[in-house]
């Protein structure tokens, strides 16, 4: 499996300039829900990154130009909360309200893009301790499990945020350089002990088995089952939503390799 680590990382070097983070807006509201609030704080406790433009959005309905007020309204919004957490006021503010590719999940739209640079600083992390997806596969055991990081759904659906798809690419990457890996994918759920009524753990695991089977990983290689919320990282109920991000999750286990 090693001898394909370097490929990977050659791969992964090149740049692809500013990264963008995305929240989602409720129909009508300039003002995220507690749930994006707490997703949008997360990132921005993230200090080595410079902040360059956010850029508001609406989905078609309604007139254009209250589309359009609106979504400037969302972007300063959330200018506002970086301005706030972070102390950076030089960023442009833009509105494109429904004049954009739109998609057909109407919620995908109304949304804030945050574009970013990476700051680099040296001496942020040993080398050994850069641990990403590609070294813990690589280094791992048949039984070891491994959480997939940064790995996003629409509340209560099995439907990926954008921000998934890298975590997603990486996976499928190693599964594709190494044909005789196979895991099981496992779902777990946060905040409820007892029966995940709305399977939303086995929901969540299909979509990655789902992501990688339409992306030609044989079947044969994979599998998935459903924790619910009976293997918490942290007790039940959880102490803040760090805790809880953190229950909420998706794992692979190694089965062979």
């Amino acid at each position: 499996m090693k001898k394909y680590l370097g490929l990977f990382l050659l791969l992964s070097s090149i740049s692809f300039g500013q990264s963008k983070f995305t929240v989602y807006f409720d129909t009508d509201s300039h003002q995220l829900k507690l749930s994006e609030l707490n997703r949008l704080d997360g990132f921005l406790k993230n200090k080595d990154l410079k902040f360059t433009k956010v850029i508001g959005y609406c989905d078609y309905r309604a007139s254009n130009g209250y589309n359009d007020t609106l979504a400037l309204k969302r972007a300063n919004f959330v200018f506002g909360i970086i301005e706030k957490v972070t102390n950076q006021k030089k960023l442009v503010i833009e509105s494109k309200g429904e004049i954009f590719e739109q998609n057909s999940d109407l919620k995908v739209n109304r949304k804030v893009e945050i574009f970013y640079e990476q700051l680099i600083t040296e001496n942020v992390l040993p080398k050994e301790d850069k641990k990403d997806l590609f070294h813990q596969v690589s280094t791992a055991k048949v039984g070891d499990k491994l959480v997939l990081k940064n790995l996003h759904f629409y509340n209560r659906s099995g439907i990926f945020v954008p921000e998934s798809r890298p975590i997603l690419e990486e996976l499928l990457k190693i599964m594709l350089a190494n044909p005789n890996l196979k895991i099981e994918i496992q779902g777990h759920i946060c905040c409820q002990q007892g029966t995940d009524v709305e399977d939303t753990a086995k929901v969540r695991a299909l979509a990655v088995y789902n992501y990688l089977i339409n992306n030609r990983i044989n079947e044969n290689r994979l599998s998935y089952k459903s924790f619910g919320s009976t293997k918490p990282i942290h007790k039940i109920p959880e102490n803040n939503e760090n805790e809880r991000n953190e229950n909420r999750r998706v794992e692979i286990q190694i089965i062979a390799n």
